[in-house]
């Protein structure tokens, strides 16, 4: 059984299904990406996880039905990061965001005054900490969320086109310090996204349409199949075109997508 198990799961707005006995299941410490183009059912996906949307399908997260019940415990154990996160600040500097959540714990002024102070160090946080985080711009707040997220130890992070607004270098700094929690402290990370280039940091990837899975292994395993999303409308990466190409001239012995190894190999 995994840390979140879907089964069967049925959600239709109005007459239109979005799922129809749609499964899926996050094994524990895992890290999957799921993509899809608009229309795929990603948001609404996210939306059943958070609690915002009501479903009658089973699901079960940290081994609990995710019911009236368990609901406030589950959600305790999880962190979100939506693409659009200034709906979720409640303070007005971004050092009172970072210790919200904990002080709403009745967690100890000591401990929430370490937490915040390693949240902002781990994000290079300083220069923010006494600005309103509705002025930040918006890659800024998807950091602050982020923080804010991360500073709970969740067991389960979610993330939600999180880092779209980031710049491209920034991004991959804020990638590798999610798969440091991933690796060392086992956090289950589901991500959803369009950026196909996000998936090198995921052991799996699954991709979405029409509220179906279409395609669903482990990375870079499901790179191979690039027809199937090219039909669905997904962009697919410049360097898993490009490692198809150096495969065919023998260069590559398989799909990568990262440039500084590739480059790496070109010049052996």
């Amino acid at each position: 059984m995994g840390v979140i198990d879907i089964k069967n799961l049925s959600f239709r707005y109005k007459r239109d299904f979005i799922f129809d006995n749609f499964s899926l299941s996050v094994e524990k410490g895992s890290w999957i990406t799921i993509a899809g183009p608009n229309g795929s059912g990603k948001t609404t996906l996210v939306k059943i996880l958070a609690g915002l949307l009501k479903n009658y399908s089973s699901i079960k997260i940290l081994n609990k039905e995710y019911n009236k019940k368990y609901e406030l415990g589950i959600r305790s154990e999880m962190g979100f990061v939506f693409d659009v996160p200034e709906n979720y600040f409640a303070c007005e500097t971004v050092e009172d965001e970072l210790a919200f959540a904990l002080e709403n714990m009745a967690v100890a002024p000591k401990t929430i005054k370490k937490k915040v102070d390693e949240m902002t160090k781990l994000f290079n946080l300083e220069e923010f900490l006494d600005k309103n985080p509705y002025e930040l711009s918006g890659g800024e707040k998807q950091i602050v969320a982020l923080a804010c997220a991360l500073i709970l130890e969740p067991r389960i992070l979610v993330l939600d086109e999180a880092l779209c607004m980031v710049d491209i270098n920034k991004r991959k700094q804020l990638l590798d310090i999610i798969k440091r929690y991933n690796t060392k402290k086992r956090i289950t990370v589901l991500s959803f996204t369009h950026n196909l280039e996000e998936a090198i940091y995921s052991d799996r990837l699954v991709i979405l349409n029409k509220g179906k899975i279409v395609v669903d292994g482990a990375f870079p395993n499901v790179f191979r199949e690039e027809r199937v999303m090219r039909k669905i409308g997904l962009e697919v990466p410049f360097m898993i075109e490009l490692s198809q190409k150096l495969k065919v001239y023998n260069i590559l012995s398989d799909i990568d997508l990262d440039m500084d190894k590739v480059v790496s190999k070109l010049w052996m």
